[in-house]
């Protein structure tokens, strides 16, 4: 009786390749003549020719035995252009089978052919994903819209995974032709912000213990009694006292119930009209007042699997200032004020939580993850829909929201020198006000002049007045200066254009392009 062989393990390195032409070994143990069949094909089912070591379309495969204990081989994968992939098919051949099957599965129930061993049949499989070159931006941002600018990116090209070394950069910021910068500290890499956008669900989560009226927004007066139905007058536009949502209170009945605005303008005939939740009695001159609802807890459309607890989001028409990912804690404290006192936590939210949700996981990768986030500040209603940036300052951030590993040196803001003429002689002679014919570049109290006649045993004049403008006018100076029309005046401390230098060298790339952001608001000022 012939003895079976096993095939007991197929050793191939199966993370992404580049898009550059490269060779992977790959190694086959078993037992002493065991005998495969390995066929390689890509995403156009093209054949790998072990001999020639190219894809063709005719049908190919390498067809061995293993010699002592492994078998060793290579294979050569060609530059692309386009994304492909290599789809790796061991078959175990006559008298021979497969080690014991030990499978892998994704986050997703799907089977991850890399991570499993062995066969439950005659075919082993693997699949290997190579990647065109993919580009990481950097960028200025102001999260606040406080400083002015528009950014020229700059852009580094790298592959999936793949490392860059040191490459310098420059990023150009133009603040417009009324505003300008003034440099408040040289940048640092903890300035660097790397944010994800989800999509905020249609309603929030109450959390246990969570009061989700928590402060009377706004109050106006019955015009005309409800006796019955849903429907009420107001003194004023109701859009300008109430939201959908809100929380009524007024009388014995609202405020033993939680009855809510309906509707503003319900029939779309009378913008001092709206609707109740339920029917309520309420007398002709009563006071109501309105609570918006908030909330510290809400859905996410994806992303749960990268945001964390401590991640900022950027300011919002519909975000709560100064708004934080955080956990959730229902407290109240026993014998305050007394050395017995202590702290109880009656409920608790995790800051993040994908409530068992699986993700969706596409060539090996979570490319969505749906959940709840708690922020540390409620937020209005009108939030839901929204999508919102949450992420974090600096290049451990960088890691944790977009895979990159990347070290910045060298970093330094400066700004460009702004020129003008002057388009008058000085008024009498001597003058502190002059007109320019450019007055771009300019912030009062910090733009400082130098040039050819400006009084050289005094310091360089401040500019007192005259900025702010685009044109040509006149600008006061904080000392008295004799200047000639026509003379070249150099504005120095301040200027239009600002520009961010440095180096950045990325250890390891992440899985897709991504955008850096400097906050320009930690370093630049278009402000005294």
């Amino acid at each position: 009786m012939t003895q079976v062989k096993i095939i007991k393990n197929f050793e191939i390195n199966t993370l992404d390749l580049e898009s550059t032409a490269s060779t992977r070994r790959f190694r086959i143990f078993g037992d002493d003549g065991a005998a495969f069949k390995l066929e390689i094909t890509n995403e156009d089912t093209h054949y790998y020719n072990f001999y020639t070591g190219t894809f063709s379309a005719t049908k190919a495969s390498l067809q061995e035995k293993i010699s002592g204990s492994v078998y060793v081989g290579k294979i050569a994968f060609p530059a692309i252009s386009d994304d492909d992939h290599y789809n790796i098919k061991l078959f175990a051949e006559e008298n021979t089978v497969h080690a014991e099957y030990n499978e892998v599965r994704f986050g997703d129930g799907s089977i991850d052919l890399n991570s499993s061993t062995g066969s439950e049949s005659l075919l082993l499989e693997k699949i290997i994903y190579q990647y065109t070159a993919i580009n990481l931006t950097l960028s200025g941002f102001s999260p606040n819209g406080t400083v002015s600018g528009t950014p020229t990116d700059a852009t580094i090209a790298t592959s999936k995974y793949g490392t860059k070394a040191k490459t310098a950069f420059t990023i150009t910021l133009d603040a417009g032709a009324a505003n300008a910068y003034r440099i408040l500290r040289q940048p640092l890499d903890t300035d660097l912000l790397s944010f994800v956008q989800p999509v905020i669900g249609a309603a929030p989560v109450q959390l246990p213990g969570e009061n989700i009226y928590p402060a009377v927004s706004n109050t106006d007066t019955v015009d005309g009694a409800v006796t019955s139905g849903v429907k009420v007058v107001m003194d004023t536009n109701v859009a300008d006292k109430m939201k959908v949502g809100d929380r009524i209170t007024g009388n014995a009945a609202l405020n033993a119930a939680t009855v809510t605005v309906a509707a503003l303008d319900p029939d779309g005939d009378n913008p001092k009209e709206f609707s109740m939740s339920e029917a309520v009695a309420l007398a002709d001159g009563l006071t109501l007042s309105f609570s918006n609802q908030k909330n510290y807890q809400w859905p996410v459309n994806n992303f749960a699997h990268v945001i964390k607890k401590g991640f900022v989001v950027t300011p919002g028409t519909n975000v709560t200032a100064n708004t934080k990912v955080a956990d959730y804690e229902d407290v109240v404290t026993e014998f305050e004020n007394t050395k017995e006192e202590r702290r109880i936590v009656k409920n608790f939210g995790p800051a993040v939580s994908t409530l068992g949700k699986e993700p969706t996981i596409v060539k090996n990768e979570i490319t969505t993850q749906e959940g709840n986030i708690v922020f540390n500040n409620q937020q209005v209603l009108a939030l839901a829909g929204d999508a919102i940036k949450v992420g974090g300052y600096g290049i451990e951030n960088a890691l944790n929201v977009n895979g990159y590993e990347i070290i910045l040196s060298d970093l330094a803001v400066a700004l460009t020198a702004t020129t003008t003429t002057t388009t008058e002689v000085s008024d009498s002679g001597s003058s502190a006000d002059i007109a320019i014919a450019n007055r771009t570049g300019i912030i009062n109290n910090v733009s400082t002049v130098s040039g050819v006649g400006i009084n050289p045993a005094v310091a360089d004049p401040t500019i007192t007045a005259g900025g702010g403008n685009s044109n040509a006018g006149d600008i006061t100076m904080s000392s008295v200066q004799t200047l000639e029309n026509g003379i070249t005046l150099t504005i120095n401390n301040t200027s239009r254009y600002a520009t961010i230098t440095g180096n950045i060298e990325i250890v390891r790339a992440g899985n897709a392009a991504a955008t850096f952001r400097f906050d320009t608001e930690k370093f630049l000022s278009n402000s005294a």
